[in-house]
């Protein structure tokens, strides 16, 4: 049976639409992020790389007024807790960096997967691999929690 050209192009713009309002979208997540409105917050992740490919430690960043002001790493298997020296503090990202980071990532042509939270729109896992020929230039980002801080 053969579809109506009409028809066909129809459901093709509907599963474009569809496709914009998935958590996959960058601005919609960003947009929803806004709207959360969370200034201070704490978020983990654990960053996937080939010296920790099954179990990556997770790493706890506390954001206040937009500026990362603590970092702690929580070993697999440990109650134990490693905080990162302040001066390291600028090698880690709050929430809005990384909606910078994978915009920047997308604009320099890299393959980019990410997916956001349905509520407030914070990535939830995030994929970049800037040269698909080369070994070792990935980031494989999951987060793992997301907690507003009171003052």
């Amino acid at each position: 049976m053969r579809v109506p050209s009409a028809l066909l192009l129809a459901t093709l713009a509907g599963l474009a639409l569809g496709a914009a309002a998935q958590p996959a979208d960058l601005a919609a997540g960003r947009t929803a992020w806004r709207a959360a409105k969370l200034v201070d917050y704490e978020y983990g992740y654990r960053k996937y790389c080939a010296c920790h490919p099954d179990s990556p430690p997770e790493t706890i960043v506390t954001v206040r007024h937009g500026e990362v002001v603590g970092v702690r790493h929580r070993p697999v298997d440990s109650a134990n807790e490693v905080q990162a020296e302040p001066r390291n503090f600028k090698y880690y990202w709050t929430i809005d960096e990384l909606f910078e980071l994978i915009e920047s990532a997308r604009r320099r042509g890299a393959q980019v997967r990410a997916t956001f939270d349905r509520e407030r729109g914070f990535p939830t896992e995030i994929h970049i691999d800037y040269d698909k020929n080369a070994i070792g230039d990935e980031l494989d980002v999951q987060l793992t929690t997301v907690t507003a801080l009171t003052r």
